[in-house]
């Protein structure tokens, strides 16, 4: 069986951290790849020289998400403060 979010509802989560002068650049890569997660910035303090970024992908779209953030980090160091799985309650 494979897993998708239709049948289960689960999503895969990310929390990435970047420096800053990357995150542009990320954001862009995430759009010109449209449909493969969705994303937001989480809040921060004025002056800081990172980002932490909350990334949501489904189960069908991880592995080429995975591959995307893989391509970034060759380019830039992208710590990746969590990797797990979620059931997205919004949706039943």
């Amino acid at each position: 069986m494979i897993d998708n979010y239709t049948q289960n509802k689960i999503l895969s989560k990310f929390i990435l951290r970047m420096d800053k002068s990357y995150s542009s650049f990320f954001y862009f890569t995430l759009e010109a790849n449209e449909n493969i997660c969705f994303y937001s910035t989480l809040p921060h303090e004025k002056g800081q020289r990172y980002r932490d970024i909350v990334v949501y992908t489904t189960p069908e779209l991880r592995k080429v998400f995975i591959n995307i953030l893989q391509h970034c980090k060759k380019n830039q160091e992208i710590e990746v403060l969590l990797d797990t799985e979620i059931c997205d309650t919004s949706h039943p």
